[in-house]
């Protein structure tokens, strides 16, 4: 196979073109997905090797609302073909966070994988359930000070046994904060010959991530349907996992700025606003669509004497790098009951669109450069910012706030439509 020049395109077209196939006939949605923000279209790539990465976004079995990133790359090399694919599973679950701020999970042996070499030094432990066979074939971390009752909850009987017994080779995954990455490697005998899509892999990958994110979920929000909101079980932990306290190279600058840096709470403080808890914040919230977890949570009142908090957020996995967010939630009042269930946010691939939603409502919120989401009876809306504009400027936040009064009133009028 040659793949120099006009050939390596044309094999960027072809896994597109097998990536729709397979998206129609999943029901999912093919969307491009840049390597970074800017990244050059293919054609537009130095060098001989030509790559592009996509993702297939929407319900995976198990339930979970996800996307499988999908990225190739053709070319030759000092005369050799290149024909690489690689796929993960990502997805949030932002409710997860005050209950478990890390698990981890990777085969026992050396060369595992994404995850393997995925640490930053932050403190944690391993973890065993009484499964031989687990044990054999699996390394299981989670963050130091995790609560042990809730986590044999979510670990049952027939959880283990399945992860023990039918996972697929090199299966791994890692959920922190709130970000979710799964994988099972291609180059580890899964790859197929000729360097095009392996539908059955991207099968496996849905079908194993989907199942274990869908476990965490629903765990999770079980108590809520009984109804009651369950208290943060590891709030130690995720303060300590959150807290910038990571260690070695990438967390050089956290550490520098540790015990130093209150930006944030001296902005909220001349605002009127107080500090909270930001485990309580995620289990009060439990139902809400939110982009990443809190890092500093602030209570208080807006111009309109609305009672609202006011939260600094980070998303951050191997994948997509990091995001600042900045937040402000509030609980919704109307005849409606609990309100619409919705996430409008042009960026974020996992959020839903517009289509249904009240068109004041969007006016509102596309011209005020915001998101916006709903769920559980409360409401955000917030402003992001990739890891390669750094944070969000105080202006910005000042913008949020004043947008904020006029959004939440629409969603509240929606309520009695």
């Amino acid at each position: 196979m040659d793949l120099s020049g006009e050939s390596a395109m044309k094999e960027l077209e072809r896994c597109e073109s097998d990536l729709r196939r397979y998206a129609d006939a999943r029901g999912l949605e093919l969307r491009s997905d840049p390597a970074y923000p800017g990244a050059p279209e293919p054609a537009d790539q130095p060098g001989p090797v030509k790559h592009a990465v996509w993702s297939l976004v929407g319900e995976m079995p198990g339930g979970a609302v996800a996307r499988l990133r999908h990225q190739a790359a053709y070319g030759q090399v000092v005369g050799m073909d290149v024909a690489g694919h690689h796929t993960v599973m990502v997805t949030k679950l932002p409710q997860t966070v005050g209950l478990v701020p890390m698990l981890s999970l990777r085969p026992d042996e050396l060369g595992a994988g994404l995850f393997q070499w995925a640490g930053d030094g932050r403190a944690r432990q391993e973890q065993t359930f009484e499964s031989i066979e687990l044990e054999r074939r699996y390394v299981i971390e989670v963050a130091k000070g995790q609560d042990q009752a809730w986590l044999y909850r979510l670990f049952t009987p027939t959880l283990i046994d399945w992860l023990a017994s039918s996972t697929p080779p090199d299966f791994a995954f890692r959920l922190s904060t709130g970000s979710f990455v799964c994988e099972a490697p291609q180059w580890r005998g899964q790859h197929r010959a000729g360097g095009q899509v392996d539908f059955d892999h991207l099968d496996l990958l849905a079908e194993s991530g989907g199942r274990v994110a869908g476990r965490i979920r629903d765990e999770v929000l079980e108590q809520v349907g009984l109804g009651r909101v369950p208290a943060a079980r590891s709030a130690e932990a995720n303060s300590d996992w959150t807290g910038k306290r990571k260690r070695g190279l990438r967390g050089l600058v956290s550490r520098a700025l540790a015990g130093r840096d209150d930006s944030a709470g001296e902005f909220a403080g001349d605002r009127g606003f107080t500090p909270s808890d930001p485990s309580a914040f995620h289990m009060e919230h439990i139902e809400l669509p939110l982009p990443a977890a809190a890092d500093e949570v602030f209570s208080g009142s807006l111009a309109d004497g609305r009672e609202a908090l006011l939260a600094w957020m980070q998303y951050e996995n191997e994948i997509d790098g990091l995001r600042y967010y900045v937040a402000v939630v509030s609980r919704l009042e109307g005849p409606g009951g609990s309100g619409p269930d919705f996430w409008l946010d042009k960026a974020e691939l996992l959020a839903g669109g517009k289509d249904g939603l009240d068109p004041e409502l969007v006016r509102l919120v596309e011209e005020a450069g915001v998101a916006a989401s709903a769920g559980g009876g409360s409401a955000c809306v917030y402003l992001s910012s990739d890891g390669w504009s750094g944070t969000l400027k105080g202006s910005s936040i000042d913008g949020l706030l004043a947008a904020a009064p006029g959004i939440f009133d629409r969603i509240e009028r929606a309520l009695g439509s």
